[in-house]
């Protein structure tokens, strides 16, 4: 049986009673299956796209695409329905944040240099290189991996933009 993404309300997603003037959001639920990385990734496109911030759509979809893709391969044993991985996207004061949550608290994502012949272990390299804050914190349900890219002007993003200083925090 296919199981698709489910797009949840804004309310269920984030329930602020006071929100900025730009805030935006959106939240998907989606399968713990190899497919779920890849409509992530078209997910996160389209809503970028939507929004109106086409220069943030390709390090958001990539970061997303990594996200996903990680909780889903490390989150093994969850394979319950009931426990999908949550992808939440909020847009505010020119700032977008990314949140994945899955059920698992113990397989905490960390940032390091794989060998040089490794054909994994770069998920949160790009994280750590697209990203102007990332973290994790670990939920009641699970965990949640985070991270925020600050939109800097109306113009298109650039791999210049990477030259400067990022940081990782936990929180």
């Amino acid at each position: 049986m296919r199981r698709e993404f489910r797009v949840v309300s804004n309310l269920e997603a984030l329930p602020y009673t006071q929100q900025p003037d730009d805030y935006r959001t959106r939240a998907y639920l989606l399968p713990l299956t190899s497919e779920s990385s890849r409509t992530a990734r078209r997910c996160m496109s389209d809503l970028l796209l939507l929004w109106r911030l086409p220069d943030l759509v390709d390090p958001a979809a990539l970061i997303t695409a990594e996200l996903v893709g990680n909780a889903v391969r490390h989150a093994t044993g969850w394979s319950d329905e009931a426990l999908p991985v949550g992808l939440l996207a909020i847009y505010a004061a020119r700032t977008l944040r990314i949140e994945v949550r899955d059920p698992d608290p113990r397989n905490l994502p960390v940032l390091r240099v794989p060998e040089e012949l490794a054909t994994f272990g770069y998920g949160m390299q790009l994280v750590h290189g697209y990203a102007d804050r990332y973290g994790v914190r670990v939920t009641d349900a699970g965990k949640a991996v985070w991270c925020e890219i600050d939109r800097r002007s109306d113009a298109p993003f650039s791999r210049s933009d990477l030259t400067t200083e990022r940081g990782g925090s936990h929180g």
